[in-house]
């Protein structure tokens, strides 16, 4: 099993557990902040919480990283940092739901597709694909979760579901699908950040053989 005491100081488990804890109740704020707006990825309300959800979810997910490393030490890092980058990008497209609210117009496609005049196209390397790694970092990390058996395998599988969910109401803007997400993610990341907190192992019970490393 994972001994989170063995990983983490204690100011380490309580930056990393509150942010785990946190990143998710921030996510489901921003849409519901976004419903009492103009709906998923248009308000500005919803815009500055989602950006404080992308700063908690990178926290968290460098923690997460961390817990995973000791046994996948070649994929780990690499996941880890593919995680990092997709939770910063997320600041980039809560800010374009703010100035889409507050302008009332589509940055991203005003510059793929020529409405800016004097602006390069290539400046939408700023979105994409950086923003499509989002959902492959929740459903990658379940998968290395539950192939390293650091968590409990039910709630790896709830953040794999919650990356499956989060591409499918995301980009279309599914309200009710957008929420059923947040509250998936939050199933899957507060009994993490949790034990983090407490310093505890996290694993639902003791593994009798070690996973293989990957």
């Amino acid at each position: 099993m994972t001994d989170v005491s063995r990983i983490f100081s204690p100011a380490a488990s309580r930056v990393f557990g509150v942010a785990t804890i946190a990143a998710p109740v921030l996510l489901l704020a921003s849409t519901v902040a976004y419903l009492a707006e103009d709906g998923i990825n248009d308000g500005v309300i919803g815009g500055m919480v989602g950006i404080w959800s992308a700063f908690a979810l990178a926290v968290s997910f460098a923690g997460i990283y961390r817990m995973i490393e000791s046994r996948a030490p070649r994929i780990g890092p690499i996941f880890g940092a593919i995680a990092i980058v997709a939770f910063t990008a997320g600041t980039v497209f809560n800010l374009q739901a703010m100035f889409t609210a507050a302008y009332g117009t589509d940055l991203l496609a005003d510059v793929t597709e020529g409405g800016l005049p004097g602006v390069p196209s290539i400046a939408f390397l700023a979105f994409l694909p950086w923003g499509l790694l989002a959902p492959v970092s929740f459903v990658a990390t379940g998968i290395l979760l539950w192939r390293t058996r650091v968590v409990a395998t039910w709630s790896a599988a709830a953040l794999v579901l919650g990356g499956v969910l989060f591409v499918a109401s995301r980009p279309q803007r599914i309200e009710p699908l957008a929420v059923a997400c947040d509250v998936v993610l939050l199933v899957a990341l507060v009994p993490i950040g949790w034990a983090m907190l407490a310093r505890r192992p996290v694993v639902a019970e003791v593994m009798r053989s070690e996973p293989t490393t990957v």
